[in-house]
């Protein structure tokens, strides 16, 4: 509980601070540089890929009620309502969501809050689940799990989970040493804002499952991998993959 309390904590912040480089972290765009229509612009691409993987695996036909997890300021919801007949983003910031709905107030749409489960959903309630960059900055690999674990309990039968996850991360890069700087300058009592905009320094925490172990955990909790694709989220020198699983 203090772990995901911390992570929401940190996504507020980063929600009131700068929150569409936080959803989409090109350096070059930091401190507020995203333009609206561009960073808006970039959720087509993505959604069509998926659709396109989704044809060309015989998989999704069902086009109801999706998920949006992690929708962060709701950069994919236009793109993603050309294709359901009902969009529900949920994340854990109150201050994306807020963004969120201002962002996207000339759509049908709904932005909820979870917490550390997905409680404020009943059992079988969606057709499809989407979920990309978001679990790999969870606090650790537990709580990925248990995520997972309720979007297969939300999910339809032979609904389709597709999920974004960094599969192996190189040493180099995982001490992560801005986000540990973070850390210790703000328990020395720095704030938020002096952290970020003066230092350069932001709490975004990078994890990952190998690719092995999570086909393994899929499986075993009944969901079926149809197929995995590795991805460029992350990068050239991370390995991301992609997951295309059905209930």
């Amino acid at each position: 509980m203090k772990n995901i309390l911390k992570h929401k904590n940190n996504w507020e912040k980063l929600g009131e601070l700068d929150p569409l480089w936080a959803v989409l972290s090109d350096n070059s765009k930091r401190f507020n540089s995203w333009n609206i229509e561009e960073f808006l612009s970039t959720g087509l691409s993505e959604v069509e890929n998926v659709f396109s993987i989704m044809k060309e695996l015989n998989i999704g036909q069902n086009r109801g009620v999706m998920l949006d997890f992690g929708c962060g300021v709701g950069r994919l919801a236009r793109h993603w309502l050309k294709h359901f007949d009902k969009y529900i983003g949920s994340d854990i910031s109150s201050n994306m969501l807020e963004r969120a709905k201002k962002i996207n107030q000339d759509l049908e749409v709904d932005f909820l809050e979870n917490g550390e489960d997905l409680k404020i959903f009943e059992d079988n309630k969606f057709d499809f689940i989407y979920s990309g960059i978001v679990l790999q900055h969870m606090p650790n690999r537990e709580t990925i799990k248990k995520y997972i674990l309720e979007f297969k309990r939300v999910l339809k039968k032979d609904g389709v989970l597709i999920f974004q996850l960094p599969a192996e991360i190189p040493w180099r890069f995982r001490l992560q040493p801005i986000r540990k700087a973070y850390s210790v300058l703000k328990f020395l009592g720095l704030s938020d804002d002096f952290l970020y905009n003066h230092l350069g320094l932001y709490p975004i925490k990078m994890n990952f499952v190998s690719e092995n172990d999570m086909r393994n955990f899929l499986e075993k909790v009944g969901l079926k991998v149809v197929d995995v694709k590795q991805d460029t989220y992350c990068g050239p020198l991370v390995k991301s993959c992609t997951y295309y699983c059905q209930k």
